[in-house]
């Protein structure tokens, strides 16, 4: 794992922090205001890993003015109470993630209570931090960087777009064919996940930067054909997993537990521990093809 913060692009910089067997990046802007995107998984990597990055860029935590999350999963922001303890930059949230942020390991709960039996216990320790600016679509923190409303994944996930340099901070918003722990890629609303998708591929995006080693698109995309191709990619993924799945329901195969396993097993995937990752975005699939086939769009 590199410790020092990478260099991606002008003044943007991403520090790699361990995170369930892969890892989680938290950006950093350097800009006039200095903004951190995402905080990693615990408070212990904000002390360990964060505080000395900054230090070798000649930054101090005191210096961040914005402090600013992708959504509420654990691994992007249990850090942020530790940021709070320790410094007081203003914390701008989108509007859907606000209660969560509040109450993360709540939220954490919730998003394993849905299948209890392939999930495993929530963080030991995951604390909450008040918001103290809310966003919208469209709104612009430290002047450059635009909020993007992109969900799927989850429904409070958001990109942040760069606007001096067309760079997409995407978060977990482009699951590509998920990390190597988690099966599958991972997102709770197909439609939701394909309109954000089809949205993001009409912005003018140079490069892309998401928050982990997605398999077939990886962490990023530099150049503006690279990041139409990482979109691509995203897109195309959801169609293989949707003919597959269609394919098995259509067979009489309707149990989503080995719907996930045979799925993991067609992408040429690891078999992670937990399933529940991978339940989710099959149930979203199936979910949409019921959706559908009341519509008269589609039979499963």
């Amino acid at each position: 794992m590199n410790e020092r913060f990478l260099n991606i692009t002008k003044d943007i910089y991403m520090l790699k922090t361990p995170a369930g067997g892969v890892w989680s990046g938290i950006i950093l802007i350097d800009g006039e205001e200095k903004v951190l995107i995402d905080s990693g998984e615990n408070a212990e990597h904000i002390d360990e890993l964060l505080v000395p990055a900054l230090k070798e860029l000649g930054i101090q935590l005191q210096d961040i003015a914005w402090l600013c999350n992708t959504h509420c999963h654990g691994d992007h922001v249990g850090g942020h109470s530790r940021i709070m303890k320790l410094a007081h930059p203003r914390v701008a949230s989108y509007r859907k993630s606000v209660p969560k942020l509040q109450q993360p390991l709540k939220y954490s709960r919730l998003i394993r209570a849905v299948y209890p039996s392939y999930s495993p216990p929530a963080p030991a320790v995951l604390e909450g931090v008040k918001t103290d600016f809310i966003l919208e679509e469209g709104d612009v923190i430290a002047g450059r960087l635009r909020l993007v409303a992109s969900p799927g994944h989850d429904d409070d996930c958001v990109c942040f777009y760069d606007i001096p340099t067309k760079t997409l901070i995407s978060g977990d918003s482009l699951q590509g064919n998920g990390t190597r722990t988690q099966g599958t890629a991972l997102y709770m609303d197909l439609n939701a996940y394909r309109n954000t998708l089809d949205k993001l591929r009409k912005m003018d995006i140079d490069n892309i930067i998401s928050a982990h080693p997605y398999l077939f698109t990886n962490e990023m995309a530099l150049g503006k054909q690279n990041a139409g191709v990482y979109l691509e990619k995203c897109r195309q993924i959801t169609d293989i997993y949707d003919n597959y799945i269609s394919e098995r329901l259509e067979e009489g195969i309707k149990n989503p537990v080995q719907l996930a396993e045979e799925l993991i097993t067609y992408m040429g995937n690891e078999m992670p521990k937990w399933l529940f990752l991978p339940l989710y975005t099959v149930n979203a699939h199936i979910q949409a093809g019921v959706k559908d086939r009341q519509g008269g769009k589609r039979t499963l």
